[in-house]
């Protein structure tokens, strides 16, 4: 291919980059694309004589581009989780024009980008008709309800995954929708949101940690279950408290055990560390059954009641009287009161 001009493009310099150093697409489809994502269909309002525009479509495609960038988003499937939720909000609070788009409604960018024509929604199973009539959906759980994820046009989607192209939409779309706010942008400002959470689980006093949980913002709830068991995993090294069996993904997938509530968050509203166990699924599952309950020295308790038939090596009896693997910083540990509750109450 011969020497390409910026003028020759029609674009600019990092879209003749692009074109000279990608085999893939042509700078049409970019500048094509960018033209779409600069005239998105955006509620406004008007401010002292100033028109502001709402930032939820742009704040969560600048999200998308995250998710690509750090691997969370990895194929043309996008995904309704914590890191994404956290992105957009933390994009909405940088760059919102004015105090009247703080409530950051996920879902309805999320639902209402399909008007662009570049973002598609595909159903859940069995949710086909209720997706396709829909106008709107009322909240963010009836989102996830009907929805399994988004897609994006694949010609979008190979820009995406370009970093030159990639980078020019994402300062199309700052230029365009942020104008006055483009200097606060910082990316990966979701991960840092996330991290930043992390820390005041493990660091911070409990009762801190729980006064800023809004319990009706499901988005909240859902990030701070998520950021509670990387915690707790972290906290217990990957090793269940009871077996003492440490689990690893090698491959990035889900972890393979779960970070339990002690007292239910549906009882307690309480995601703090002292309220987490690790724990294998099965014995996660005995757990909230009260087939066992650990005293007041941290020792596992069999409930009476119950037997095992068959396969007792692998069975809850074996585990009568052990010591809980605690994590090394005491403060870490299960509270006591969270303990006597789960013991006090029986199965949840």
């Amino acid at each position: 291919m011969g020497k390409i001009t910026e003028r020759q493009c029609g674009y600019g310099i990092a879209a003749a980059l692009f074109l000279r150093q990608s085999n893939y697409l042509p700078v049409t489809d970019l500048k094509r694309y960018i033209d779409k994502l600069t005239r998105l269909n955006v509620a406004s309002s008007t401010v002292g004589g100033v028109k502001r525009e709402a930032p939820y479509k742009p704040a969560l495609l600048l999200a998308v581009l995250d998710g690509v960038e750090d691997g969370s988003i990895y194929d043309n499937q996008i995904l309704i989780t914590p890191e994404l939720i956290a992105a957009f909000k933390a994009y909405c609070r940088l760059l919102s024009p004015g105090p009247e788009y703080a409530a950051c409604p996920f879902h309805m960018p999320f639902f209402h980008l399909q008007s662009s024509g570049f973002w598609h929604l595909q159903s859940r199973a069995g949710r086909e008709l209720v997706l396709t009539s829909a106008r709107s959906v009322r909240s963010f759980g009836h989102l996830r309800e009907v929805t399994a994820y988004a897609y994006l046009d694949a010609a979008l989607w190979k820009l995406i995954l370009q970093p030159a192209a990639r980078e020019e939409i994402r300062q199309a779309l700052l230029a365009r929708y942020f104008p006055l706010t483009r200097q606060f942008f910082r990316p990966r400002a979701g991960q840092e949101t996330l991290d930043e959470l992390g820390r005041q689980l493990l660091e911070e006093p409990a009762a801190g940690y729980r006064r800023e949980v809004d319990v009706t913002d499901e988005t909240e709830v859902l990030v701070r279950s998520a950021v509670f068991g990387r915690a707790v995993l972290r906290a217990y090294e990957s090793t269940c408290a009871v077996s003492g069996l440490q689990l690893l993904s090698t491959t990035g997938a889900a972890p393979l055990l779960d970070a339990c509530h002690i007292v239910p968050w549906s009882v307690s509203h309480d995601d703090a560390i002292g309220n987490g166990l690790a724990l294998c699924p099965n014995l996660h599952r005995a757990f909230d059954r009260h087939l066992f309950w650990v005293d007041p020295d941290y020792r596992v308790r069999i409930t009476e009641g119950f037997g095992e038939l068959s396969g007792r090596a692998y069975g809850v009896q074996q585990f009568d009287g052990r010591q809980l693997q605690l994590p090394k910083e005491r403060k870490w540990w299960p509270k006591p009161e969270n303990l006597a509750a789960q013991r006090e109450a029986g199965p949840w």
